[in-house]
């Protein structure tokens, strides 16, 4: 029987966004960087490897293999390093003109030397370092040998809320027959440290680590090899990660801002690519009505982004007909709704053809994660890298709807950047496969069903730890205080009588009653916790409220003693405290409000 090969495109990436672009990786190839250039060099730039002129010229000469070395790091421009965010170096370009099979030996600073085609190491001190990639075949070898810097550099954002938790990512595969099937294996995305955004402290898997793999763009992957899957069969893939996530708002810079000369993410980032059709004539039309005269960037990108959020309707239909896929952004634009994905790609490409570089990115939404029962989605979720002068690649979650650039709380864990998920981006074996699909082989004319779950949850964190939740349900309770408020004096209003004498015993008993609720809403109002940044305002409440309540304790006082006008004036006071303190409450919420 004929050998069939099923490749099956996962379920595309696309989030279940309920109310609701990967940055450019830097590319150190030349300029301060690269000391010595690709070649069969040595450290000090002499010859290596064993063979001479003589040995080439003759029948049976050995070519020496030529070592490439290429390193990458999420947002490092291509002239420095971060430190503390992981940097991949690659020999995947190095090559033997013979065929021979190549070794390789990598030698960092600090490290024991490693003999992988790939490397993923983390700087934890800044400073200069000797980077050495050694390829060899049976014969003969070649060096290469670069000098990267790797430094701090100031963050654009300020971080309000630091959470620890547990991602679970699990993939399950049931073999629903006819009969069985072989070689099944799955790639999933791995999250991964990105600073400030993210941090991943810890990783446990079924996979080996060895399976790791890296993409054109050098997201990484996992690839699990699950092997056979009999009829009737389940068998299933996680990775459960413990990771930082951080609630945060950008500092303020000032606008007139323009990219550095000679910036590679300029040429990289604002072309057309896949559905990033960015060179479309309605796209271009389009963003320059929008953006009109505008040269700053930072105020080019908010004005794209305040139409996209009118122009699209989120698309509920799609999510609950399953009808995943992608878009061509100048088809978006027309259709004037999607879902997360859709937003993402008209955004990126309205910035791009704005000269603004952009990026899609996708991964897990935790914040939507915690408003599910159960804590799990069986969905991911996209959003939006810019860069900006003074700010570098920034995300923007553009499916909210919120303020550019407002306060964000969504706690979105990276998994993958740019746009290799539209396409057969991952080469394995000299085949080239989606990075987020699952594949087989079988045997037969009929091909198994091969049902896939995703599933990912959230562990250790609840919707109430975060700030903006804190922040809500303290305007809430204070919200539910100031109402008890209004109640009493409803209530003691209806218990005088219709004509009642301010100094008359049986009304001063009312207003006794009064001043006691009014005294217990205030220690109520005392007990609120998790007022955050609200902690000022808390303590304002807190002072209207006990002038308000002192204020009526004197009106009390004065009707005791039959005293008229200090009656009348101490009413007076009572009122406008009143006021004022709806008034400022209000003002919390409309504050709270512009900032979510």
């Amino acid at each position: 029987m004929k050998n069939k090969i099923k490749k099956a495109l996962l379920s595309v990436f696309i989030s279940f966004c309920i109310f609701i672009l990967f940055a450019g990786c830097g590319r150190i190839e030349n300029g301060i960087l690269q000391l010595i250039k690709e070649g069969k060099v040595s450290q000090d730039g002499n010859t290596a490897g064993g063979s001479n002129i003589d040995d080439m010229e003759s029948a049976d000469a050995n070519n020496a293999p030529v070592a490439i070395m290429e390193i990458y790091q999420q947002n490092s421009d291509g002239y420095y390093l971060v430190v503390g965010n992981p940097v991949y170096f690659t020999a995947q370009n190095s090559f033997d003109a013979d065929g021979d099979i190549l070794e390789y030996r990598w030698e960092i600073p600090g490290l024991e030397s490693i003999n992988n085609r790939n490397l993923e190491h983390t700087f934890t001190r800044t400073g200069k370092y000797e980077v050495i990639l050694t390829v060899s075949d049976s014969r003969d070898h070649s060096t290469v040998v670069k000098q990267v810097e790797v430094l701090e550099i100031g963050e654009s954002i300020n971080i309000t809320g630091k959470h620890s938790l547990t991602v679970d990512i699990q993939y399950t595969f049931r073999n629903n027959g006819p009969g069985d099937v072989r070689d099944l294996f799955c790639l999933m995305e791995v999250p991964r440290t990105y600073l400030p955004y993210q941090a991943v402290l810890d990783r446990r898997s079924n996979y080996r680590e060895g399976d790791r793999l890296f993409n054109d763009e050098f997201n990484v992957l996992a690839q699990f090899n699950l092997g056979r899957l009999e009829q009737g069969e389940t068998k299933t893939a996680y990775i459960n990660c413990d990771v930082l996530l951080y609630e945060y708002d950008f500092y303020g810079l000032e606008s007139g801002g323009r990219y550095e000369i000679g910036d590679s993410d300029i040429s990289k980032y604002t072309k057309s690519e896949y559905f990033i059709d960015s060179d479309s004539n309605i796209i271009i039309s389009t963003a320059r009505q929008v953006i009109g005269p505008e040269g700053d960037p930072l105020k080019k990108a908010e004005l794209l982004y305040d139409f996209v959020v009118d122009l699209l309707e989120y698309d509920y239909g799609r999510i609950e007909d399953e009808r995943f896929g992608y878009n061509y952004a100048s088809g978006i634009i027309q259709n004037r709704k999607g879902v997360c994905t859709d937003y993402s790609i008209l955004y990126a490409a309205l910035c791009r053809a704005s000269g603004i570089p952009a990026t899609v990115v996708q991964g897990i939404p935790v914040y939507s994660i915690l408003n599910e029962s159960g804590q799990e989605l069986a969905y991911g979720h996209s959003w939006v890298e810019i860069k900006l002068p003074g700010y570098g690649w920034i995300p923007i979650d553009i499916t909210s709807e919120e303020n550019f650039m407002g306060y964000n709380y969504f706690l979105n864990l990276q998994t993958y950047k740019g746009p290799g998920v539209f396409y057969q981006s991952l080469e394995i074996d000299g085949e080239n496969y989606y990075p987020n699909g699952f594949y087989y082989t079988w045997k037969g004319d009929s091909e198994p069903q091969i049902v896939q779950d995703i599933s990912y949850r959230v562990k250790g964190l609840k919707i109430e730890d975060l700030k903006v939740s804190r922040e809500s349900g303290f305007l809430d309770e204070a919200g539910f205080i100031l109402s008890e408020y209004n109640a009493a004096i409803n209530h003691v209003n209806s218990a005088h009588k219709e004509e009642w004498i301010y100094n008359d015993p049986a009304e001063i008993a009312i207003e006794d009653s009064l001043l006691i609720r009014l005294t217990e809403l205030l220690d109520s109002l005392k007990r609120i916790e998790g007022a955050g940044s609200f902690d000022y305002s808390h303590r304002e409440l807190i002072r209207i409220s006990k002038d308000m309540i002192d204020a009526k304790q004197n009106q009390i006082n004065c009707m005791k003693s039959s005293d008229y006008d200090c009656n009348n004036l101490y009413y007076n006071i009572f009122s406008n405290s009143l006021d004022s303190l709806y008034e400022y409450f209000n003002s919390m919420v409309e504050s709270y409000n512009e900032k979510y």
